[in-house]
């Protein structure tokens, strides 16, 4: 997910150019780089007062050493660090792609063979870290990118040498309570099989939409975690099985990541041969059953919305993200934008990307239609963007209206004048306040249409806005 920078963040990191957000924790910030020679990496920069303590520091440049060692086609490889810089930071290869929980909240539970290659591509990545004596500790969802060429475990922020774990982690609780391992949560000693319990969780979501533990007060969600069972309900029958032996309460009796990956091959031989959807961008709503769930092929691609082009340098250099990837470097209200140079130049980016080929002797009668919509957080705002096609060149604005119990009235807004939308392109983003990270977020949805220049709307869709957990 990629925001606009904000007036008090760095522009240049080492040998980086910084180009937008990508998030922020309790470790620090990462933000999306570029090298001098158009190489785009995920830049993470911890806090400053954690910058000034001297302990913190040592178990810094220790992690980066023990991520340093990892690599394999499920994770993002460091690429740089200094961990003795004023500001210490760490560089990694920069994903392309959703993560796992934007793309479960914005389309579904996964399909059972996608499951299953996520589990693939997830046990792949845990046995390339085991080998190498790291314990990650903090798997979980928005920690997957779901990369066109299969899942990418990032952020190694509290991973532990597994030979200094139980030195760095006695009595500590370190870790996301949904997800953690029951002798994480007791702030004992963890290894390997501790992150084999968190991929157990991690799939749990993924084929259910829900978190395996539930909501709630973190002591309450460790309760349960500890001592109840998982709610897998509506989990597919032939993943079922993985994910139970995976959250097995006692370490001894999951199986190690190399394991786990020997049953989903034994799991996904047994499945009969599925046709697959084509890798390539919808032209229009899929009308098929279960269509609304993410198809993600074994192959490891993931069935995108349209996509768009992402800038990465001053030069033409571009990086194609999934549509679903959250934020984008467009991501930012119009008066935002006619303040920071970086996102005039993104949004110039966007107006001048590519329309494709346009059929010709298309009637111009034809009415625009929607194609796709996601949503990304920016501070306290949850952005919705549209993507439309306008074959007859008639769209000239849009509309939206809260329901579901959602309080927001109902709104006209044209491509001329959009408020604090975004137009670019054949799309428009526009930010709702969902009091994200405040204390008082919430959630809300909406019906959202485009409208021609007759007032004829095309068929709305309904938009989910909620703040990134």
């Amino acid at each position: 997910m990629v925001g606009g920078l904000e007036p008090a963040d760095p522009r240049l990191i080492g040998p980086y150019q910084l180009l937008g957000r990508l998030g922020a924790g309790g470790m620090g910030r990462v933000f999306l780089g570029v090298s001098a020679a158009g190489r785009p990496v995920a830049v993470k920069i911890v806090h400053a007062e954690l910058a000034a303590d001297p302990e913190f520091r040592a178990r810094f440049s220790t992690e980066v050493a023990a991520a340093r060692k990892v690599s394999g086609l499920f994770t993002a490889l460091v690429v740089d660090a200094d961990v003795d810089a004023p500001v210490p930071w760490l560089a990694t290869a920069y994903v392309a792609g959703a993560s796992l929980s934007e793309a479960v909240r914005n389309r579904g539970p996964l399909t059972t063979s996608s499951l299953l290659s996520l589990a693939a591509g997830l046990a792949k990545s845990l046995t390339a870290i085991h080998a190498v004596g790291v314990v990650h500790g903090d798997l979980k969802p928005s920690n997957v990118l779901l990369a066109p060429d299969g899942p990418r475990v990032i952020d190694f922020g509290i991973s532990q040498a597994a030979e200094a774990a139980p030195l760095a982690r006695a009595g500590l609780v370190v870790g996301t309570p949904s997800f953690m391992s029951p002798e994480q949560a007791a702030g004992q000693e963890v290894g390997p099989l501790s992150d084999v319990f968190s991929l157990g969780a991690v799939l749990a979501f993924a084929a259910t939409g829900r978190k395996p533990f539930g909501t709630g007060q973190p002591a309450a969600v460790l309760e349960r975690l500890v001592h109840g069972a998982a709610d897998l309900r509506d989990a597919p029958a032939e993943v079922r099985p993985l994910i139970e032996q995976c959250l097995a309460k006692d370490p001894l009796r999951r199986p190690t990541a190399a394991e786990l990956l020997a049953g989903v091959t034994a799991a996904q031989s047994a499945m009969e041969p599925r046709p697959e959807p084509a890798l390539r961008d919808p032209v229009g709503p899929d009308r098929r059953p279960g269509a609304d769930r993410l198809a993600w092929p074994q192959a490891g691609g993931v069935r995108r919305r349209p996509r768009r082009t992402l800038i990465t340098a001053a030069a033409a250099a571009t990086i194609l993200m999934a549509s679903g990837a959250g934020y984008g470097l467009n991501a930012a209200a119009q008066h935002q934008r006619d303040d920071d140079p970086a996102l005039s130049q993104i949004a110039a980016r966007m107006a001048a990307r590519p329309a494709g080929l346009t059929p010709k002797r298309i009637p111009s009668a034809l009415p625009p239609r929607i194609t796709g919509t996601y949503t990304y957080q920016q501070g306290a705002m949850v952005y919705f963007e549209i993507s439309y096609s306008d074959p007859g060149h008639n769209a000239s604005g849009f509309g939206f209206v809260g329901v579901e119990g959602s309080d927001w009235p109902r709104q006209h807004h044209s491509f001329s004048n959009p408020a604090d939308g975004i137009v670019a392109g054949n799309s428009i983003a526009y930010p709702l306040n969902q009091g994200c990270g405040t204390g008082f977020e919430y959630t809300s949805t909406v019906k959202a249409w485009i409208y021609d220049k007759a007032g004829t709307r095309s068929k709305p869709v309904i938009i989910h806005l909620a703040c990134t957990t």
